[in-house]
């Protein structure tokens, strides 16, 4: 059996690799979850090498001992059966159980498996828990969102009714889309039927309210005189974002190997982690001073020490912003948005901005181009009346 490593693009730039096996007739593909970076993103050559040797240590161990695979003609014959009896409930137990093997985060198994038992709610009521996969229609689909719009969490009734808040339920789509997606691909559908919905019977999410610091209130922010060792770390922490725009979790992991000196232009640089998208961001003159004091013996090691829960960082990002007077209601992502509008502000290009937060898409940061706009028809607005 030959088995060779390949490569497939993905739209951000970076490649996927994964194993192929071939025997006459017959081929099969192993995804290894292993990505490499543009050629052009820093340490690329480095953090690729890495990658490749590792999946030349798994092509290596494969060809030791290949997997077993049916022969053609028998998996098309299974396929066919699974086509014909697979039920819309067992095909999402797959999905979930896929899931756990491919490696997905326990926070997101627990949300597929809340999906998985809405659907299995919406059917037991609708008295339909034994319809086919392959007989899922529009119709039926249609029913599901419906339900989901009249579903109320008891949990939370004082909470909006209970109501599932928008961006739930447009998570809940998404999911059940991909549950579809994935039994297309897998040839046990021939399409999508959430794909004949009409606009209407689909789930929006309302414009985003993204708050952000002017550059007044963010000096007002930093000049605040801490009083514990963590208000000193979170203040410098969100300053620093506001500078680089870099997320919570990275700044929880940010350690000093990542600050670079390319050309004599202080940067930092690093993989994302939600994204796993490359980002290089030059140091502006506050950005360097909010560093704390490098270690002399140059070991690497964690900049600034946050603490682990995200709410527990808030408390004290909302504790320095009530002794700065700052009346907005804002948290510690706050810093990224204020990063992108501050320098929008100034005059920098959307290009330059998009990269800097290491977005996919340029169109992801027009957002913040908007909320800009937004500010200067607001501030025009202000001689109406006054002539």
């Amino acid at each position: 059996m030959k088995v060779e490593i390949k490569a497939r693009m993905l739209t951000a730039g970076n490649r996927s690799l994964y194993l192929e096996y071939y025997e006459t007739g017959f081929r099969k593909r192993e995804n290894l979850h292993l990505y490499l970076i543009p050629d052009d993103a820093p340490n690329a050559r480095k953090l690729n090498e890495q990658t490749l040797r590792k999946a030349q240590e798994i092509q290596a161990q494969r060809i030791l001992t290949p997997p077993s695979f049916e022969k053609k003609e028998k998996r098309e014959e299974n396929e066919q059966t699974k086509t014909m009896t697979m039920t819309w409930l067992g095909w999402c137990d797959d999905y979930v159980r896929c899931a756990m093997t491919d490696g997905n985060c326990k926070k997101m198994i627990q949300h597929k498996d809340v999906v998985r038992r809405r659907i299995e709610a919406y059917l037991k009521r609708a008295k339909k828990t034994d319809v086919l996969l392959k007989d899922v229609d529009r119709d039926l689909v249609s029913g599901l969102f419906g339900y989901m719009r009249s579903y109320r969490n008891r949990k939370q009734i004082r909470t909006n009714g209970g109501r599932l808040a928008a961006y739930t339920l447009v998570l809940f789509e998404e999911t059940v889309k991909a549950i579809f997606n994935k039994a297309v691909r897998d040839g046990l559908i021939a399409y999508n039927p959430i794909q004949d919905l009409s606009k209407e019977e689909r789930f929006h999410a309302p414009d985003k309210h993204r708050e952000y610091l002017t550059a007044d209130e963010l000096k007002r922010f930093l000049s605040v005189e801490p009083q514990t060792f963590m208000e000193e770390v979170v203040q410098r922490a969100f300053g620093f974002s506001c500078m680089t725009g870099l997320r919570l979790g990275d700044m929880q992991r940010l350690r000093w190997s990542d600050i670079k000196d390319v050309n004599g232009v202080l940067m930092v640089s690093l993989i994302q982690h939600k994204t796993k998208r490359p980002v290089a961001v030059p140091l502006n003159a506050l950005a360097i001073s909010l560093l704390p004091p490098r270690p002399e013996d140059g070991k690497d090691g964690i900049i600034f020490p946050l603490v682990k829960k995200p709410d527990n960082v808030a408390k004290y990002v909302r504790r320095i912003k009530n002794k700065a007077g700052i009346e907005k209601d804002f948290t510690y992502h706050s810093s990224r948005h204020s990063a992108a509008t501050l320098a929008i502000t100034a005059g920098a290009e959307l290009y330059s901005v998009s990269k800097i937060l290491g977005h996919g898409s340029i169109a992801s940061t027009q957002v913040y181009a908007k909320v800009n706009m937004e500010k200067k028809v607001e501030a025009m607005n202000l001689t109406n009346g006054v002539f």
